[in-house]
Formats: structure tokens, sequence, C-alpha cells
């Protein structure tokens, strides 16, 4: 059988293993190398290149069902791995830090590769006299306590509503910084066997993209950036777009690419702003398109803001 296999980027140095294995049953084996955003970015484009009749998507939880003809779809989610001595130090410390904010009822929150490992954390820190709360995410989102680098609810939804602060049990600041829950979050951090607060940078994040909601206000003309991404592909929300923004007296086309960059965009000299019905991480880097980018969700906002 042809089969493609895709990791994202941390875990591209374990693609020969998994592919060692495929070929030892007699498999064809296929490696994709396209950078990969998440269990939203599937390699379909190079599985049907190359003939596949498996896509083997690793690393991630199951982000939406999604079915083409001929080709089999298969995630295997990546489970970490901790030294559990040196990281109940590091959880010793968070558990400090919250207490100094007075927190006692705290929603935890982590990436997949960490679900098995936030038993432990939940159980630790409730030996500390902490009530833990773990809330269930959107549609996207397989597991309680998970959160996406798109979906951060978890962090303030069902039981996780009332807590007092949030705790991200994992690695790099992308996810966190993207719980946008109102709330004091701390990052207890096992690969770098750390605690920290990380609320402030999730507030100037916050004023950014409120600040661009202003620019983008001020726009004449507007590009509406359509993902070709399977789980990103909105492309009714970019005619929806259009049409409203069109009502309001101003121009907009819509822009379709499989990946968007500010090298792609910047010919595109006539848009003043743009409307992002893509990925909604992509206007935290807003500043290096030059111009501002406001996410579909707040299309109302920015309508209103027009004058």
């Amino acid at each position: 059988m042809k089969i493609l296999l895709q990791f994202p980027e941390g875990l591209k140095q374990e693609a020969l293993v998994h592919a060692s294995k495929l070929e030892a049953d007699g498999d064809d084996v296929f490696i994709s190398a396209s950078a990969c955003y998440g269990a939203c970015d599937l390699a379909l484009d190079e599985a049907r290149a190359v003939g596949a009749k498996k896509l083997i998507h690793f690393g991630h939880a199951e982000f939406s069902e999604v079915r083409v003809a001929g080709l089999k779809i298969e995630y295997v989610p990546y489970f970490a791995e901790l030294d559990w001595e040196t990281a109940e130090k590091m959880l010793e410390k968070a558990a400090g830090l919250l207490r100094e904010a007075t927190a006692r009822k705290v929603a935890l929150v982590f990436p997949v590769q960490h679900l098995k490992n936030s038993r432990k954390v939940k159980e630790f820190l409730e030996a500390r006299g902490f009530s833990v709360a773990v809330g269930k995410g959107g549609e996207h989102v397989r597991h309680a306590g998970q959160v996406l680098g798109c979906d951060g609810t978890a962090a303030y939804a069902g039981e996780a509503k009332n807590a007092d602060a949030v705790v991200y049990f994992g690695g790099g600041k992308f996810h966190p910084t993207g719980i946008a829950s109102g709330k004091k979050v701390l990052c207890a951090d096992p690969h770098l066997m750390d605690a920290y607060w990380i609320t402030q940078e999730i507030e100037k994040q916050e004023k950014r993209r409120k600040g661009a909601l202003l620019a983008a206000s001020q726009a004449k003309t507007f590009g509406i950036l359509v993902s070709t991404k399977c789980g990103q592909a909105n492309v009714a929300g970019a005619v929806l777009a259009k049409k409203l923004i069109e009502k309001k007296g101003r121009r907009a086309e819509i822009l379709v690419a499989n990946e968007f960059s500010p090298i792609a965009l910047a010919n595109f000299l006539a848009f003043g702003a743009y409307v992002n019905t893509a990925c909604p991480r992509i206007v935290d880097d807003g500043e290096a398109y030059g111009k501002p980018i406001v996410n579909l969700a707040d299309i109302r906002r920015l309508l209103e803001l027009m004058v």
C-alpha cells in the first residue's frame, strides 16, 4: 500500500523510524516535507500527488472528519513522557504562584501531547488544596481540558467557567497566548521545567487585536483571506464578509492560498486591510504584514467601527 506520513515540525525527527516499520511490512512509504501547522492541516495534495491510499498524520488528535475518496486518513497522537521527579519541583513552584495570587479554583488545560500527564497534574494540585476544573472546548476539540491554537475555550467552558485562574500545562507560548479567558493564565512548562505567569502577554496581544480592528475600519479596500487547508477553508464566511463590507461602501476581494505570509501578500498594494477567515492565529503576526488583519469572528465589530 502507498502511505504518506505527515509530521509537525517537532516530530519530523521521528519520520525514519515510522517509515522503516511500515516498509518492513511491505508498504511503499512517502514522507511529507511540507510545513504542518496542526491537525487542521492535512497533506491532502501530497497524498493525491503520490497516489497514496492512506495518510497517517502524527502528533495531533483528530480535528474534524475529512472524507476523501480512495484515501484513508489516520491520526496518531503523540504523548510526551516526563521525568516526574523534576516535573513535581516545577509544579511546586506553580502551586506557590497560585497561592500568591489567591487562586483556589483553577482551570487545567493542556495540548493533546500532555493528555495522559494531565491526570497526574490534576492529582498533584488537588493534593495541595486546589479545586481543579477541566472544561471542554469546541467541536474540533476531542478531549476535556485540551486546547488548540485556535480554540482555548476549555479554559472557561463548563465547570472551568468560575475558576480563579488558568493553569496551562505544556511547552511554549503559542497555545496559552490564545487563551482569552479574562483570567490570569499560569504556564507550567514541563519542557523548560519552569512556571510563570503569561497574563500580560495575552493582554498585550488583545490590545494589538483591538488596535488592528480600529485601523482596519479606516481602510477603503479589503483582501479577504481564504485558506485551502481542509480544516481552515471557509469560503462561505469569506463571501458573507465580502457582501457585508461592500454594503458599507468599501471594496473587497477574496484571496485564496494554501498558506499566507507577508511575502505572498506584499505586492497586493491596493489593499488597505485584510479579513482573515483561515487560522485565527494569523493575526498574531499582523505587524509583519504591514497592514491591519482582523479575524472573521470580529467582522461585526469591524462593521460597527466603519463610518
